[in-house]
């Protein structure tokens, strides 16, 4: 990663943000991880030179950590439990794969975890950063992948970085939503990976929306 500079996590550090977990839960598994680089449009080019295309399994590089998200996103609700009527936990994945045009890896300046471009006659596409790489665990990063899904579907922020209301239906709520299901119905993962999921919710509920939403999740 040439132009890029992170600090790269230790074995006691992914325990914490689920890389290890997710890992030996897809163990190298290149069914999914075919299927995964098909659905979101990955190209080489993208995620070549030091984001992981030649370590594809290497927990550690984002390509891997990337693909972590998608596994959580994917199997959250338990293997088979995949309902299009039930709960988001249970079909968020299958609408991130239809409305993301491709994943680009991108260093970024800090500043951002994710950007969504979107529009009529330009090229679309989601591009993650080392925030969403590093500065997240894999629950938090899937629960990112729906928020930029959200904005796919051409729903911006209405009181740009903020929505206005919880009425207004956008990326904020989408995201916070996916945590709360997951923080109460997810399988496959664990109490502390939960708790993150429910202090990330209620972090967005406290300062993404201009209009307080008025309630907390306990």
């Amino acid at each position: 990663m040439a132009s890029c500079t992170y600090t790269v996590p230790t074995s006691s550090q992914m325990d914490i943000s689920g890389d290890n977990l997710y890992a030996n839960q897809m163990n190298q598994w290149q069914a999914f991880y075919d299927w995964a680089w098909d659905a979101y449009d990955f190209d080489e080019g993208d995620w070549n030179e030091g984001f992981g295309y030649e370590d594809r399994w290497d927990r550690t590089k984002p390509l891997a950590r990337t693909m972590a998200a998608l596994y959580c996103l994917v199997y959250s609700p338990g293997s088979g439990n995949w309902d299009p009527d039930g709960n988001i936990l249970q079909w968020a994945w299958r609408y991130c794969s239809k409305e993301i045009d491709e994943l680009d890896a991108r260093c970024g300046d800090g500043s951002a975890y994710a950007y969504t471009r979107w529009g009529i006659i330009i090229d679309n596409y989601t591009r993650l950063y080392q925030l969403f790489f590093y500065g997240q665990g894999v629950v938090l990063r899937a629960g990112t992948i729906v928020h930029e899904a959200r904005h796919a579907d051409w729903k911006g922020h209405d009181d740009d970085p903020n929505d206005s209301s919880w009425e207004y239906n956008g990326a904020w709520r989408w995201h916070v939503v996916w945590l709360w299901w997951f923080y109460v119905a997810a399988r496959g993962t664990t109490p502390a990976l939960q708790l993150q999921a429910r202090q990330k919710a209620n972090s967005i509920l406290s300062s993404r929306f201009t209009e307080d939403p008025g309630f907390r999740i306990s």
